[in-house]
């Protein structure tokens, strides 16, 4: 093998001298020519690329894709294009920006933030992500960037070409080592913390699958997510811990405003500790918010929600839903999985997951998704429309639901003020409490809805499946009275329609269990019109009404099952069994005694039986036994026939060993106390 000696004497045609005898000495010119050709093939074939910390105090940095597979190029000061691996950057400044270009479709830039502290004046991104390519930012230590004007604290804008194909490549967040976070404050305008950068712009696509992330927005910017007019944003969460808080009339996690769009999926084990959206802001009404997670203010929401992932609490701002659109959007929600929504509130006039202010919504929760907590603003579904907006929902699979709450006019799942509830419950379906707002339904419509051109108001199923049998609890929103008219206003059925010209539509079917409660003047399975009858449902069912004074309302034909127990709306303390209480007889026309259902509920007593004449005998003696265990309520209730008597007045009406007798013939009842 050549030295590089002999190398570059041959380069330079000298022959190589081999012998022992002295060769006449080269010109300066020719030692000096060897010694720079020598030089220049050790860099070139022995340097290996140059890894280094890059500190932001020393200057801007610029970091672009390398020649080779894994490698960059770095520039700072006089240092231009330096191959790089491994890039690392650090430091603390108040001037200087990091900018990372993926130039090329193919290009992949990996960049490390290490401890970094970058708080830009001016008018500029801390730092600015572009190009084609996709860009990998790996956090390590605390780092802190905040934007200036009208950019994002770390800012990664929305490309397209002539033809409206997008040309901007993916931002990658990520920690590996879990040891990482990041503060991101967006400019004071127009600024994402995380996104978009600039008036009406849309972030590029961005995901995060780690690191213990703060995002906040500038005016009209989300926490994460687009800027501006129409700045929408394409977000997956696939892990990590982010709070996230959008400035006024933008998502915390999503769109931008004004009629920023988001389209976010949230996955595998992310947390999501808080999300806010942002208010309407001065001079721009009181309605015009943005979701905490999804749209902007008048901007849609498209949010899938799945695998491990945890939502601890959504809020929306001002028309802006928890989970789902912003102002005058619709809410698209599918949440699967073993995902888990510990809190979602809506802002005035938006629904907790579902439609803002004005939008209608299509929510899907499935799976062994697990929801609570979950309330809408003034006039709003707690799950489902809006303000004026209808609520399509399905429920099914192992999904259970907490408590949900309408707000005032709103459903607790289904519509807004104004608007029906399209509601499918299927399997095994567990929803422990829905509230409708006042005169809004539990489960079903709003206030004040009517019938769609075709003739159909609140269309809701409930039935069994393979996966089993649902069990649901809903209680109709109270009764109001008029400001101005002094007028009372009925609350909303249990499970049916509220207040409102709409009709219910309800399907039952297979095996069911449900404890429904009625607002004033409304039924607790039905609507306006009065309680809907069910027949043919599968052995084991269970269904218990209530009216709005908890007094039990189960029609005869309703299944009872021999012995449980369950919740009444909230309210009553249920136990169901046959002829508990020795002292209370039920005879049939010929006298001949007879078995018959007796359902407690707090301090009701109701006795049902399936026959159009019978007698309830009671002795004076037994009747004070009640009064003692908190009973002054008792119901009588035949196939066409119910009658509620007061312990105390039957009291008063006779001695000890007196015998109270209630006879039911077909429609009329008859009492003696003798």
């Amino acid at each position: 093998m050549l030295s590089y000696r002999k190398l570059a004497m041959r380069v330079l045609g000298r022959p190589l001298h081999t012998g022992g005898g002295n060769d006449s000495p080269r010109p300066a010119s020719q030692r000096a020519a060897a010694f720079i050709l020598t030089a220049a093939m050790l860099t070139t074939l022995n340097a290996p690329a140059f890894a280094a910390i890059w500190d932001i105090e020393k200057g801007d940095i610029t970091v672009k894709a390398g020649d080779t597979e894994g490698t960059n190029k770095v520039s700072q000061g006089t240092i231009i294009d330096k191959e790089d691996t491994g890039t690392v950057i650090t430091g603390k400044s108040d001037k200087n920006t990091v900018t990372i270009k993926a130039e090329n479709e193919n290009d992949k830039v990996e960049v490390k933030l290490e401890d970094v502290n970058i708080k830009t004046t001016g008018g500029k991104a801390a730092v600015s992500v572009t190009g084609k390519g996709d860009t990998t930012i790996e956090l390590n230590g605390d780092n802190e960037l905040s934007g200036s004007g009208a950019h994002a604290a770390l800012e990664h804008n929305q490309t397209v070409d002539g033809e409206g194909n997008v040309t901007s490549g993916e931002l990658t967040i990520q920690d590996k080592d879990k040891n990482g976070s990041l503060t991101a404050t967006g400019g004071i305008q127009n600024g994402a913390g995380i996104g978009a950068g600039g008036y009406g712009v849309s972030s590029g696509k961005i995901e995060i699958t780690g690191g213990d992330i703060t995002a906040i927005g500038g005016k009209s910017a989300a926490g994460i997510g687009g800027s501006g007019y129409r700045g929408d944003a394409d977000i997956t969460i696939s892990g990590g811990t982010i709070r996230a808080t959008g400035g006024d009339q933008a998502a915390g996690i999503g769109g931008g405003g004004l009629y920023g769009s988001g389209n976010i999926t949230i996955t595998g084990d992310a947390v999501i500790e808080e999300s806010i959206g942002g208010s309407s802001g001065a001079g721009a009404g009181n309605s015009t918010g943005g979701a905490g997670i999804g749209g902007g203010a008048g901007g849609h929401g498209t949010i899938d929600i799945s695998g491990n992932a945890q939502v601890k609490n959504a809020l929306g701002k001002d028309g802006g839903a928890g989970i789902g659109s912003g102002h005058d959007g619709d809410g698209n929600v599918t949440i699967s999985g073993n995902a888990i929504i510990e809190n979602a509130e809506g802002g005035k006039f938006a629904a907790g997951i579902g439609g803002g202010y004005g939008g209608d919504s299509n929510v899907t929760i499935s799976g062994n998704a697990k929801i609570d907590n979950v309330s809408g603003g003034m006039q709003a579904a707690g799950i489902g429309g809006g303000s004026f907006g209808d609520g399509t929902i399905t429920i099914k699979d192992n999904a259970a639901i907490g408590t949900v709450t309408g707000g005032s006019y709103g459903a607790g799942v289904g519509g807004g003020a104004l608007g029906v509830g399209d509601v499918t419950i299927e399997g095994n379906v567990t929803i422990k409490n829905a509230q409708g707002g006042s005169n809004a339904a539990g489960i079903g419509g709003g206030y004040g809805a009517e019938n769609n051109e075709d003739g159909n108001g609140n269309q809701i199923t409930i039935k069994s499946n393979e996966s089993g049998a649902p069990t649901v609890n809903a209680t109709g929103g109270e009764s109001s009275i008029d400001e101005e008219t002094a007028e009372k206003t009925p609350g909303g059925a249990g499970i049916g329609s509220g207040a409102s010209k709409a009709n219910a539509n309800i399907t039952l079917e297979g095996k069911v269990t449900i404890v429904a409660k009625a607002g004033e003047g409304n039924a607790a399975i039905g609507d306006m019109n009065g309680e809907q009858e069910f027949t043919g449902l599968a052995e084991g069912s269970s269904i218990t009404r209530y009216d709005s004074e908890g007094n039990n309302i189960t029609l005869p034909t309703d299944p009872v099952p021999a012995d449980t127990s369950s919740s009444g709306g909230g309210s009553a303390d249920t136990s169901v069994q046959e002829s508990v209480f020795p002292g209370l007889v039920v005879t049939d026309k010929d006298g001949q005694r007879i078995s018959y259902t007796s359902i407690r509920g707090n301090n009701v007593l109701s006795l049902r039986v399936g026959r159009f004449t019978a007698s309830l005998r009671a002795s004076l003696a037994t009747l004070r036994q009640l009064r003692a265990e908190g009973i002054d309520t008792i119901t009588f209730q035949t196939i066409l026939c119910s009658t509620t008597l007061s312990v105390d007045e039957l009291l008063a009406m006779g001695g000890e060993d007196a015998e109270a007798v209630l006879t039911h013939r077909l429609t009329a009842s008859s009492l003696t106390v003798g």
